[in-house]
Parts: structure tokens; sequence; C-alpha cells
């Protein structure tokens, strides 16, 4: 991952609409699987089981094509701190080990944390402010998801 993370990722490197004012617009989306436990309440081999499960559909999208992805108890420490820093997982998810994962594609403006407090947590950045534009990329890479894997919903809300 250091090697991925060495580069600087387009909402470094790129310009966006007011950005004297606003850094980068960001959108997350929580999803969790249709009759998997939560990931805080599954045991270890589930939640590995889920992970191998999500991490072909996710790394196969073709927002993610020429990414990176990782299972988190592969990455060392530092690694994890720069994707700490550069908001692509959360301080949570680099403390976890087995059955967790991450995701990200190349431009680092995508990206998602597989078994954090969620099955998957999706975000999505551009640099500015293009809240419509970053809701669209989420939104399109979301949609693609949805016809791989099921996910769990409550008709009632």
């Amino acid at each position: 991952v250091l090697d991925f993370l060495t580069s600087a990722g387009e909402l470094a490197s790129q310009e966006g609409p007011e950005d004297h004012v606003v850094l980068s617009s960001r959108v997350r989306l929580a999803r969790n699987l249709s009759g998997v436990t939560f990931p805080g309440h599954a045991k270890k081999a589930s939640r590995v089981e889920t992970c191998k499960l999500i991490m072909p559909a996710v790394s196969a999208a073709s927002a993610m094509r020429g990414g990176y992805s990782s299972v988190m108890s592969e990455l060392k420490a530092l690694d994890k701190q720069l994707l700490v820093e550069r908001h692509l997982i959360s301080r949570e998810h680099a403390a976890k080990s087995a059955g967790s994962a991450l995701v990200l594609n190349k431009g680092e403006t995508l990206s998602v944390m597989v078994n954090e407090e969620d099955h998957l947590r999706m975000q999505a950045l551009l640099p500015g402010m293009q809240i419509k534009q970053v809701w669209q990329k989420i939104d399109r890479f979301d949609t693609s998801l949805e016809k791989k894997l099921e996910y769990a919903f409550d008709s009632n809300l």
C-alpha cells in the first residue's frame, strides 16, 4: 500500500470548484448484506466468510479498476496510519484484523471499508465543492454493487 500511496491522489492533485473555501466534498454510504450477521455481532469466521463474499464484487467493479485492495491483517501499522491520515479508512477500521478489508480506486476518490461497523462502508471524495457530483459517483458505484450483492433492507423504514 505504501507504493500506492506515495503518489498524490486525485483529491490532492486536482483543483475543484470553490477549493479556496471548500477543500473536498465527501459522501458516505453504509450497506449491510441480507441474512448475514452484522460485523459487530459476528464471530471471526463469519466476518472472514463475509469478506470473501464482498471483496470480489467490490474489486471487480469498473470504478475500482487499477485500484488497490487488501485485508486489514496484511497491512503494516505505517500503511494504516497513512490511510487514516488521507481519510480513506477510519481509526476504528485501522484497528481491525481478520475479516476486514479495504478497496481503493486508483485516484483515491472511492474507497470501501469491508466489515467496519457495517458490511460495506463506502465513500466518495472529490476536490472542492462538488456535492452533486460526489453523490452521483457513489450512487453509480452503489447501484453497480447492488446488482452483485443482496443488501439488507426494512420495507417499513
